[in-house]
């Protein structure tokens, strides 16, 4: 078939015009793509709302919606008539149109009952659309990558304190009071649950409980993703991560195997931070513990190709012990905010060396140097509370209400040419009253949990019963109509 052969259509009465060429993108599972070329005078007629299908053909033109809504129900139904409907989902938040310093409040997502959202989470697409999760109380709401419609399911969970979205379809709910990672399966005819729930259990210890999880697909494993859980037993007394297998269901590796002998609870602090970075092939394992001396903390790398009993980077953290650890495999770096000073601190992955490391310093600030070298041997907290990740090229971190992003920048040659970490702000959020004081405000608003995902960023406030979702794709659009 000729690529530029003209294909007329009659959609509803009105007739419209285009090429096989932009039909073809369609996909091979839409009929759309198999129609051939026809004139004005003898178009293929398709039973159809011309409004919603001028829409689709504007959508198979450019690649995306040029309207900066996001698609109405009926817009969704007619796509999926044309097979298009996953198409038109995955570009409504494209990871390439990401742009921090351009999000800006896109939705406010309502949840059921009276319980603030706990935990967000966001599908990591590709390959999936970037639909988003949330969990308030004991249920898990999951809301398409148009957050149009939505499903729900409950869990035994009085409360979800760490959550993973695998697909669309599929989400996982942990809890630090209750045993095991539960299963949360999404119907696309509207709330559904499992008959028999679905619950992954460390094996040996099928009442320990989750204190954090990270789901990926490493390098030469199966397709399908695997999880990582970090299991601390009911008595707290021994802790583990567990590798799953989300295809099986079944556990693959046990890593790091702690226990605790007698009150040297210090001596084997379990992981309370997991985080996957796919480029190294590495497991970022952190865990702090708080006493009446300070606070200190673990943070290891675990090769599970090469050792799950031996890490190959470890740093114990004592002087001004992280809040908050993430790793960013686009900038080969690991990322901390000190609990003292509250300043954030990098550490380059290229410069860490195997088999080890306690005792050396990694950290290099790049924020405040002169307060955080004040803050260290202080007995200040202006870091607890703080929350860090990476995302793409970029690093967030939460300081009450506010979001703060650290961008790698390229000084100019007369400035050495190196590259240095600079400091900005996402944008005022929606929630601003502004006949309350500042203080009262941000108390109100602090961010509880976050994801990224697509073009989105996804905020759980506290004491908000709504997830905040914030969108660079949209600002795009409308100034590139």
């Amino acid at each position: 078939m000729d690529a530029a052969a003209a294909v007329a259509l009659n959609v509803g009465g009105e007739l419209f015009q285009t090429t096989a060429a932009t039909l073809s993108r369609a996909g091979a599972a839409s009929p759309l793509a198999s129609l051939g070329p026809s004139s004005p005078s003898a178009p293929h007629f398709l039973d159809g709302d011309p409004r919603l299908f001028a829409q689709l053909l504007s959508f198979l033109r450019h690649g995306r919606l040029l309207a900066p809504a996001p698609p109405s129900a009926s817009l969704l139904a007619e796509a999926r008539r044309f097979a298009l409907d996953g198409a038109l989902l995955a570009s409504l938040s494209p990871a390439s149109a990401f742009a921090p310093l351009s999000l800006r409040p896109s939705a406010l997502l309502p949840l059921a009952g009276r319980v603030p959202p706990s935990a967000v989470a966001v599908c990591p697409s590709p390959p999936h659309p970037a639909s988003l999760v949330a969990a308030h109380g004991g249920v898990v709401t999951c809301f398409d990558a148009a957050l149009a419609t939505r499903a729900s399911v409950l869990t035994p969970l009085p409360a979800v304190d760490s959550l993973v979205a695998v697909s669309p379809a599929l989400a996982l709910a942990g809890a630090r009071d209750f045993p095991g990672v539960h299963l949360c399966r999404f119907s696309d005819d509207g709330p559904a649950a499992a008959a028999v729930p679905e619950v992954l259990s460390w094996p040996g210890s099928p009442s320990a409980t989750v204190l954090s999880m990270a789901a990926t697909v490493p390098s030469g494993a199966p397709s399908a993703p695997w999880l990582f859980a970090s299991f601390e037993s009911a008595r707290r007394n021994s802790s583990a991560m567990v590798a799953f297998d989300l295809n099986s269901l079944s556990p693959v590796a046990e890593i790091g195997r702690k226990e605790v002998f007698g009150a040297d609870v210090e001596a084997a602090i379990p992981a309370t931070k997991l985080g996957w970075l796919c480029e190294h092939n590495l497991l970022l394992a952190a865990g702090s513990h708080s006493s009446p001396g300070g606070v200190v903390g673990d943070i290891r790398l675990w090769d599970i190709r090469a050792s799950a009993t031996v890490p190959v980077w470890e740093v114990r953290e004592e002087e001004d012990c992280f809040a908050d650890v993430a790793a960013s495999d686009t900038l080969s770096a690991l990322f901390k905010v000190g609990a003292a000073s509250g300043e954030v601190f990098m550490a380059d992955l290229r410069r860490l060396g195997n088999g080890g490391g306690i005792g050396l310093e990694p950290w290099v600030c790049i924020g405040d140097g002169q307060r955080a070298a004040a803050a260290a041997s202080s007995r200040r907290k202006e870091g607890n509370g703080c929350m860090i990740e990476c995302y793409c090229n970029w690093v967030f971190v939460t300081r009450g209400a506010d979001v703060e992003v650290w961008s790698q920048v390229e000084l100019a040659p007369e400035a050495g040419g190196k590259k240095v970490m600079k400091r900005n702000w996402v944008g005022s959020g929606p929630y601003m009253d502004a006949g309350a004081g500042e203080e009262a405000f941000k108390e109100k608003a602090k961010i509880v949990s976050w994801a990224f995902g697509g073009s989105r960023m996804a905020l759980a406030r506290a004491d908000k019963r709504s997830v905040e979702v914030w969108d660079s794709a949209l600002a795009k659009i409308c100034a590139n109509p």
